[in-house]
């Protein structure tokens, strides 16, 4: 009897595209073969070194601002809690501090509300 076997189909080749192409013209128009034959000239590298450095350069700097924002987002985070903590105090201090509030507080320690209006004093010139 046969052994089964799998019969791969034919690969065909991709197309390749025949239209113009934005690296074939750059490559034809810039012709650094010519410029690196001999290596890279000694007169480009401070040039080239002083390009890599404003790159690092810029590249901190965006580092450092985004690390700011960062940190002004938490402080705004912060700020925020810490103002509705504030409000929240502050109006259970109002609430605690009338009067109605205070006598009955007062009153398991045996203060009652006085029942007698004040007495205006008058001195006579």
């Amino acid at each position: 009897m046969a052994a089964n076997t799998f019969k791969a189909p034919p690969v065909e080749a991709a197309p390749s595209r025949q239209g113009p192409n934005i690296f074939s013209w750059l490559e034809g128009s810039i012709k650094l073969e010519t410029l690196f034959k001999e290596g890279i000239p000694a007169q480009h590298l401070p040039k080239i070194a002083f390009l890599f450095f404003l790159c690092l350069v810029y590249i901190g700097i965006s580092h450092q601002s985004n690390r700011t924002i960062h940190k002004l987002n938490k402080a705004k985070t912060l700020l925020e809690d810490l103002r509705v903590s504030y409000t929240t105090q502050k109006a259970e201090f109002m609430y605690k501090s009338k009067q109605s509030e205070v006598a009955k507080s007062v009153e398991p320690l045996g203060l009652k509300e006085s029942e007698v209006p004040p007495q205006k004093i008058e001195i006579s010139k």
